[in-house]
């Protein structure tokens, strides 16, 4: 994913004549430490949500209204500090005490965080979906979890609202159609969901790969 590295020599040899080699000791790996989380005074108008230092078992300050499964929790703190312990980046992990969408929600904090987040968000999504399937395959369960960095998904929503609403009204206004940049499905699917109710615009996701973008199309009487 464009962080870390490291050079690697790779060995190939004919199906049967792998040799036999003598078994190394795999080395000891130090988990880093967490450092508890200051919580800053909010610029947005998102609720102020707590947050506990991930640990081997993971503590809570308050209770959710929803509750969270520790198995997932547990397992997805370890894999995010044993990969970006692998990337000597300067991020620490923080868990969120609220559930949010039924999805356990986990935030990276650090001088090196937005290293993570990658073009449009692109190197994100990829974590967020190793994670998942990593968890979901370990637990043998679907594992509910959201990754984000010092709320960017947050921003990348707002933003994405904005755009959708402004275009709308100007496809209102002309009567013509209007193309978006090529999106995720993420923030395509918040770009549709933006304006569903809207009676004289209905939206399209046209193109392929990662050309695909969503257009905005007036509706006729």
């Amino acid at each position: 994913m464009g962080l870390g590295g490291h050079p690697a020599e790779i060995e190939v040899y004919e199906i049967g004549s792998l040799p036999i080699t003598k078994a190394t000791k795999k080395p000891t790996i130090k988990k880093p430490t967490i450092k508890k989380p200051t919580i800053k005074k909010p610029t947005t108008k998102k609720p102020t949500t707590k947050r506990s230092t991930i640990k081997k078992e993971v503590e809570t300050i308050d209770d959710s209204d929803q509750e969270k499964d520790v198995e997932v929790e547990t397992l997805v703190g370890e894999v995010l500090n044993s990969f970006i312990q692998s990337t000597d980046a300067s991020i620490d992990v923080y868990v969120r005490d609220d559930v949010e969408e039924g999805s356990i929600v986990f935030e990276l904090e650090g001088d090196d965080a937005g290293l993570v987040i990658g073009r449009r968000g692109e190197t994100l999504a990829s974590i967020e979906y190793l994670v998942r399937l990593i968890a979901s395959k370990s637990l043998g369960r679907r594992a509910n979890v959201i990754i984000d960095v010092e709320d960017y998904k947050f921003r990348r929503r707002s933003t994405l609202k904005s755009v959708a609403e402004k275009s709308a009204s100007k496809v209102e206004q002309t009567g013509k159609s209007i193309s978006l940049e090529p999106m995720s499905p993420s923030d395509r699917r918040i770009i549709h969901m933006a304006l569903v109710d809207y009676k004289n615009v209905k939206t399209q996701s046209r193109g392929d790969g990662v050309n695909r973008k969503v257009v905005i199309i007036p509706v006729k009487d």
